[in-house]
């Protein structure tokens, strides 16, 4: 396997963080349920968006080495059949992901869950919390994973003296780090996916979706 990786220590910016950043190559306006770029007045699905940058992460771990995403067979409907799971599968910890990156947070997840490291299990612990839009919580989270490491102006504002919410703003030296050859890396990534072992990708889509419908709050009116 190809160990070369899309991420340089020197450059700050891993894959998912991209992906992020140039939201219009991954992701396309909707009718509703869209999310603003950090780089421009465009808005783009947030459901695409996060797609793509969980993908992304996933896919460049294994292509780095790092991790293996392996499809076993797992129990389903109480133990009386099996079907197809998706997991992480830890192989090399002298790669190292930047702190707070998802790639780096995959790489610890799957080490601590051992046999429990499902795609959708290591997403919905890393989102943390049920939320009514986990798609955007997605999106936040890789927000924060950049300004952590001073990528992104992270700002606090009071709203009604309760609640705070919490706004992400680009740097100006940030956007630099994001170049076209590594956006294309990132995009062809994806597509050889898509076209080449269709199986893993139809599971990880599968697994994305199932952590995303799991970390949904259920409203009252549900029950």
């Amino acid at each position: 396997m190809e160990t070369t990786n899309l991420f340089d220590p020197s450059l700050a910016l891993t894959p998912s963080e991209l992906v992020l950043l140039s939201g219009e190559q991954f992701a396309k306006k909707v009718l509703g349920g869209n999310t603003k770029l950090l780089h421009s007045e465009a808005s783009v699905s947030v459901s695409q968006l996060g797609q793509a940058i969980l993908a992304a992460a996933f896919l460049e771990n294994e292509k780095s080495g790092a991790t293996k995403l392996d499809i076993r067979q797992k129990k389903a409907l109480l133990g009386l059949r099996k079907v197809n799971g998706l997991f992480v599968i830890p192989v090399n910890e002298s790669i190292v992901w930047p702190e707070n990156s998802f790639e780096n947070h995959i790489c610890k997840l799957a080490e601590k869950m051992g046999d429990k490291n499902e795609v959708s299990r290591i997403v919905y612990s890393w989102l943390g919390h049920d939320s009514s839009s986990p798609w955007n919580a997605v999106i936040h989270e890789v927000k924060e994973g950049l300004s952590s490491r001073g990528l992104l102006d992270r700002r606090e504002e009071k709203k009604l003296k309760v609640f705070t919410s919490v706004n992400h703003e680009l740097l100006p030296d940030t956007l630099g780090h994001s170049k076209p050859a590594r956006i294309d890396a990132v995009k062809q990534l994806l597509t050889n996916c898509q076209r080449s072992r269709k199986e893993v990708w139809d599971l990880l889509v599968k697994q994305l979706k199932k952590a995303i419908s799991d970390r949904t709050e259920q409203s009252d009116s549900n029950f």
